[in-house]
C-alpha cells in the first residue's frame, strides 16, 4: 500500500511539470514571435477592419466605400433613412473635404459617390491614414444644417 501512494505522487508531479515546461516554452515562442514582427500589421488591419464596419452601418448616412489617392477622397454614401436627405458638406479633421451649396440629394436607400480634396497628399500607395472627426452635415426637409459624427475614424491606406 505504500507503494501505491508513492506511486500516485510521482505521477501527480510527473503531470505538474510537464504543464509548468509547456507554459514557459510557449511563452518563449510569443515572445519571440512578437520580437521578430509577426504580430507587427496586426493592429493596423484590426483597426481598418472596424472602421469599415462602422462606417459601413451608421445611419443617417454610411460610408460604404471609401478611398484615398493623393488628395482625392472619394466616399460612396449612401441614405439609410426612410426621408429624402441631402448633403452639403462633409468635413475631414476640422477641413471640409466636400462642399457642395446645392448639395447632393438622395432618396432612400440611394447611392451617390462623392469626391472631395484634402487638404494634406496620403502618402504612397499602401501607407496607412487615419482621418478622425468625420462630420457629414446635410439637410432633412426644412430642417438644414444637421451634423452626423462618427465615433470612429476613417482608417486604410492609401491608393
Amino acid at each position: 500500500m505504500f507503494v501505491a501512494v508513492i506511486c500516485l505522487f510521482k505521477k501527480g508531479q510527473v503531470s505538474t511539470e510537464y504543464l509548468v515546461i509547456l507554459a514557459v516554452v510557449l511563452v518563449i515562442a510569443l515572445v519571440v514571435v512578437y520580437l521578430v514582427g509577426g504580430f507587427a500589421g496586426l493592429g493596423a488591419g484590426s483597426l481598418e477592419t472596424q472602421s469599415k464596419s462602422y462606417w459601413g452601418s451608421t445611419s443617417p448616412f454610411a460610408i460604404k466605400v471609401y478611398k484615398v489617392a493623393g488628395t482625392d477622397m472619394s466616399l460612396e454614401m449612401q441614405n439609410n433613412d426612410l426621408d429624402r436627405l441631402t448633403i452639403t458638406d462633409i468635413t475631414v479633421d476640422g477641413t471640409s473635404v466636400y462642399s457642395n451649396v446645392t448639395g447632393a440629394a438622395f432618396t432612400s436607400g440611394e447611392s451617390k459617390v462623392l469626391s472631395g480634396t484634402l487638404p494634406a497628399a496620403c502618402g504612397a500607395a499602401g501607407t496607412p491614414y487615419t482621418y478622425n472627426n468625420v462630420v457629414i452635415t446635410y439637410t432633412k426637409g426644412p430642417l438644414t444644417a444637421i451634423k452626423q459624427s462618427g465615433t470612429k475614424p476613417l482608417v486604410g491606406k492609401c491608393s
